[in-house]
């Protein structure tokens, strides 16, 4: 039996990225890091360090479409009558390595100058960049079936602030069978190093 606690999340990641469970064990065994930690780019960088030691998750745009947010975002964050929605669509790498594609509405105004300019014009993870929020994160729903080809795990989850409680992100999160297949053979390692992780 697995036992999660928040402060021995490193073991939990040494068993649940062992190379020879089947995907959907992996499946599993995301959803519960996913539900243990706060940040999904925490989780990621986990299983990216245990191929590429050093390797920092990066955060690559993707096209929004003019994607409109889902009716749950307006029924959940009552939003005041000055504040917007930002869309962000981004693939979550570990090198090359794809294992996320992810959409996140947040409201800019929940957040700081700074970090608004940082999601703008940066790679770095929605998480990494509201780090200072000390935000926890909120499990809406998670599906391992019937989803479409290539998606192992989607979840959505709504981020709140840790001083107010305050919403201020909601995510769909899509991991990818391809990345993932990665942690099920000990001999896929050549992953191009890059940035050090902060």
């Amino acid at each position: 039996m697995i036992t999660l606690r928040k402060a021995g999340l490193t073991g939990f990641f040494l068993l649940s990225m062992a190379p020879s469970f089947a995907m959907a064990e992996t499946a599993a065994h995301l959803n519960l890091a996913l539900r243990a930690e706060p940040s999904a780019t925490r989780v990621l960088q986990a299983y990216c360090q245990r191929i590429a030691p050093g390797v920092a998750i990066t955060a690559i745009s993707l096209p929004t479409d003019d994607r409109p947010a889902p009716a749950l975002l307006h029924a959940r964050f009552a939003l005041a009558p000055d504040e917007t929605i930002r869309t962000r669509h981004v693939s979550l790498r570990c090198g090359t390595l794809v294992l996320s594609d992810a959409w996140n509405w947040y409201i800019p105004e929940r957040l700081t100058p700074e970090m608004n300019r940082e999601l703008g014009t940066s790679t770095t993870p929605f998480g990494r960049v509201v780090a200072a929020l000390r935000f926890h994160r909120e499990h809406i729903s998670s599906e391992t079936t019937s989803l479409p080809a290539g998606i192992l795990l989607r979840n959505t989850a709504m981020l709140r602030r840790g001083r107010d409680n305050l919403p201020f992100s909601l995510v769909v999160e899509n991991y990818l069978t391809q990345g993932f297949s990665a942690f099920q053979a000990p001999t896929t390692t050549n992953v191009p190093r890059g940035a050090e992780e902060p």
